[in-house]
């Protein structure tokens, strides 16, 4: 066999079929070096929400291993990203792992995410080459490394939590996120691309200072959540709220922190309010005015509910190689972590709470103790509800200064200078916490340039 093999699929999906998953098997023969997919489908739109008009077709691929919810057998996925792939032992298109390539029923996957009324119809094409023996291992992907980073002397670390690259629906190689992280002074990078583990690989054959966190955004089409961990794949594949418990649900017992994004409008919103058991919410994604004020009342919400979520932030970054209103490091999550830093210390200090938001890496710096207690941790309810807290406010003359509880905000004061340190009484009637924040403006127009997790009251 010398002549590569062309297979062709084709459909028509409907419009009742929206927001599913398609699986077309087609067969990959002994001694096959590379596959080659291109695929096309009728009235393309952009995969934006607000364009309603068309059809949006994702694509991805699975081995022989098989095609079952949480399977193994997952090689890659481009979204809407990208109209062909390759996959061969050696190297494959960002988004999907070369490798051995098995004999068996593989499949393409499409994810319709837009059907219009009319339909989609859609093509497939598949080229299978032939090529030499196989030997290929699949790449080593981007462990936890032990490895220390540089320390601070302070204890705190700034870093990006979300942002993407080509290995999704981004612009730029790993490498460029690296070095500008690296640019403005970020500690630690985690970069999550849209489903796929590809990123990992890369990200495991480059040198640099900062703390790498191995993560991925879980992206459905109902609702989108960040894994950070190197515990492996989970499924997006979603269409219940079953399978989004039991795969939030997995992650968290493999040992992954996992974080609700952006609930709010084009985030998209999270549909499965019932599922909640997340670690984290990401209540601040790029510009603040981007409805962040929705995702922070979504986060807050919980608080008063007695349930405990770290706020975090990420710019959500996919562009460096054109203007784009989402730049990386904006917004900066601070971590506080005791001792030597590494990837996992960082996380378990984000899993408690040691963390506040701020709106670049050079904004305004706002921390919340009470005693001995920072953000993130428990303190005893206080005597006559009154709790005494210290807030340290540095660069952010301008800005006012709020303390909020379950009631709404209960003290506000002018930062007039570039530092400030209160030592005060805080009423904490009725409520299990007490938060900071730092904002401009007022009303519709006012936002936030940064805030802390909570310090919470046990009763």
């Amino acid at each position: 066999m010398s002549q590569p093999i062309v297979q062709q699929l084709t459909g028509q999906a409907e419009h009742g079929q929206t927001l599913s998953y398609l699986h077309l098997p087609f067969e990959v023969p002994e001694g096959i070096a590379r596959i080659d997919v291109r695929y096309d489908y009728s009235d393309a739109v952009g995969s934006d929400p607000r364009l309603t008009d068309g059809n949006t077709v994702d694509i991805g691929i699975f081995d022989p291993r098989g095609t079952a919810f949480m399977t193994t057998g997952f090689r890659g996925w481009s979204g809407s990203a990208r109209r062909e792939f390759f996959i061969g032992q050696d190297e494959a298109t960002p988004g999907y792992l070369p490798g051995l390539l098995q004999a068996g029923i593989w499949h393409i996957c499409l994810g319709l995410y837009k059907v219009a009324p009319q339909g989609c119809h859609y093509q497939v094409e598949i080229t299978l080459t032939p090529g030499g023996e196989q030997t290929a291992q699949f790449p080593a992907l981007l462990p936890l490394r032990p490895v220390l980073g540089p320390r601070q002397p302070n204890g705190w670390y700034r870093g990006e939590l979300h942002c993407h690259t080509y290995h999704s629906d981004g612009d730029s190689d790993p490498l460029e996120v690296v070095r500008l992280a690296e640019s403005l002074g970020l500690n630690f990078l985690a970069i999550t691309d849209h489903n796929v583990l590809s990123h990992l690989a890369r990200l495991n054959t480059l040198k640099t200072s900062l703390i790498l966190i191995p993560g991925f955004e879980v992206t459905t089409y109902k609702g989108h959540w960040n894994v950070w961990g190197d515990h492996g794949w989970i499924d997006f594949r979603i269409l219940d709220e079953d399978r989004m418990a039991q795969a939030v649900t997995e992650a968290a017992q493999r040992g992954d922190v996992v974080s609700c994004n952006h609930p709010r409008p084009y985030g998209p919103e999270w549909v499965y309010e019932q599922v909640e058991n997340f670690n984290c919410i990401e209540v601040w994604n790029g510009p603040w005015r981007l409805f962040n004020h929705i995702a922070l009342e979504y986060w807050e919400a919980r608080l008063r509910q007695g349930k405990r979520y770290t706020a975090v932030g990420g710019s959500d970054s996919h562009f460096l190689h054109r203007e784009h209103l989402a730049r990386l490091g904006q917004p900066t999550t601070w971590i506080y972590c005791e001792g030597d830093p590494t990837a996992a210390r960082l996380l378990e200090a984000l899993r408690a709470g040691h963390v506040f938001l701020s709106e670049s890496p050079t904004g305004p710096r706002l921390m919340l103790h009470a005693g001995s207690a920072m953000m993130g941790d428990t303190v005893p309810y206080p005597l006559a509800d009154c709790l005494r807290v210290t807030v340290n406010v540095s660069g952010g003359a301008g800005a006012l200064l709020q303390l909020h509880t379950a009631r709404g905000c209960v003290y506000q004061q002018a930062v007039e200078s570039h530092s400030l340190a209160l030592d005060m009484t805080v009423d904490v009637q009725g409520s299990s916490y007490v938060r900071a924040q730092l904002v401009t403006g007022e009303g519709d127009t006012a936002e936030v340039r940064a805030l802390t997790n909570p310090i919470y009251l046990k009763p």
